[in-house]
């Protein structure tokens, strides 16, 4: 599926002079669990963002007030910088909001779809313990305060699922996870609910970055926020599990990124062969989980740069810059 001109994996001395990287906010973290607070008091984590029509940013965030991260609500936060945030004092989509979130709602992906809703797809939790019942649950919201229902993107056990901010073609697109694989499958007639056929490979782990310190294989990645769409294609942030064996305990969550053709999203046309954000501030390394940077949120600002969000050590919400300049004859 990846084109032979561009080399996936060799790091070529065009690539090694080249680095990558997204510079961190000085203000990070971004936001910080309330000790005040009922519903926040322990961590705050995995954003959706959206900057919407009226040129406000609008942030769906991961919070819970367990140690155990079990019983997350999702938070509302509003920037007029996409940099310094105000947080809503009560969350806006609560467990419990139906019997799919009776333990939770988490890692919320936002889109704005054709039809003018903003949906979101995030990681919902039934009664069932641990990881069974945990499906893909999709939202849709006007204002970000009042939420509709809008089904599973596939009902079977998942957590990782994006779909493209636009259609292409007659098909809407979607990216996905089945382990460990990460898939793409498409529907056609632009609905988004449980109609998706397909379910290509679309990148396997063993095509992504060794740690760079240690040379550990991926062993787990999965799609961070949805596409965003450049002149020379789709640009996908990767979120990169890397760890010495499947009972390494010590894993580290980093953040890579892949290009899609432009008409044709199941062709993959340059996998970068390093991490563009890796953990090493205190806040990303000491947390809740120790040396995760996991992201779920990216915005095109609409100038020289595209700002990320993410989660960091499971504990706070961080962001910073990809400078387009960075990408220039890859996406640019």
């Amino acid at each position: 599926m990846v084109t032979a001109e561009i080399p996936k994996l060799e790091r070529s001395s065009t690539q090694k002079q080249r680095r990558i990287q997204i510079e961190r906010f000085p203000n990070n973290p971004l936001i910080i669990p309330d000790p005040n607070s009922s519903w926040m008091n322990v961590a705050v984590f995995n954003c959706g963002v959206i900057k919407s029509d009226d040129g406000l940013y609008r942030m769906l965030f991961r919070a819970t007030s367990r140690k155990d991260h079990q019983y997350s609500d999702i938070g509302l936060a509003l920037s007029e910088d996409g940099k310094n945030w105000s947080v809503h004092d009560e969350p806006v989509l609560k467990r419990g909001f139906n019997q799919y979130c009776v333990r939770g709602i988490e890692d919320p992906r936002i889109i704005q779809w054709v039809d003018g809703w903003y949906y979101i797809f995030a990681a919902v939790k039934s009664a069932a313990v641990k990881s069974a019942g945990v499906r893909v649950g999709i939202f849709r919201t006007k204002d970000f305060f009042e939420y509709e229902w809008v089904g599973f993107s596939f009902n079977r056990i998942d957590r990782n699922t994006v779909v493209f901010p636009e259609p292409i073609g007659n098909f809407a697109f979607l990216i996905h996870r089945t382990f460990p694989h990460i898939l793409i499958s498409k529907s056609e007639g632009f609905g988004l609910d449980n109609s998706w056929q397909g379910g290509q490979i679309l990148i396997r782990p063993k095509e992504l970055y060794l740690n760079p310190h240690n040379g550990a294989k991926p062993w787990k990645i999965g799609i961070g926020p949805p596409p965003i769409r450049t002149p020379k294609g789709w640009l996908v942030l990767i979120n990169v599990s890397n760890k010495e064996s499947r009972s390494d305990p010590k894993k580290i969550y980093s953040l890579g990124f892949a290009v899609l053709d432009l008409h044709d999203p199941t062709k993959v046309n340059y996998i970068h062969p390093e991490p563009i954000l890796w953990p090493t501030e205190e806040y990303e390394t000491i947390g809740c989980v120790p040396n995760v940077c996991f992201c779920c949120a990216a915005v095109d600002t609409g100038g020289d740069d595209i700002y990320i969000y993410y989660g960091a050590a499971d504990n706070v919400i961080a962001g910073g810059v990809l400078k387009k300049e960075q990408l220039v004859g890859i996406c640019y």
